[in-house]
């Protein structure tokens, strides 16, 4: 739990710096919306490493569900979605 809550923390922060909106939640994962096609963004993702649930399979084409993991996890994470975010 202690983990989750941390990791929850940070990413909302990334998320924020990064200007991008989340729905707040009470489980192991966070939906945002990255504001680009949701399948190029998981594509070069997938290229490095990072698997998302991404949100066209419930008709949000630039939304992805995220999981919570550890510090290292989520700070990867984010490392490659600013990569990702910036050359698409």
């Amino acid at each position: 739990l202690k983990n989750n809550e941390e990791g929850k923390i940070y990413l909302y922060e990334e998320f924020e710096k990064m200007s991008l909106p989340y729905v707040p939640t009470s489980t192991n994962f966070i939906f945002v919306d990255l504001k680009k096609d949701i399948q190029k963004i998981f594509q070069s993702l997938l290229r490095e490493g990072i698997i998302i649930r991404p949100g066209h399979l419930w008709n949000y084409p630039t939304s992805a569900r995220i999981t919570i993991g550890t510090m290292e996890q989520n700070q990867k994470f984010i490392g490659a979605l600013k990569k990702v975010l910036k050359g698409t």
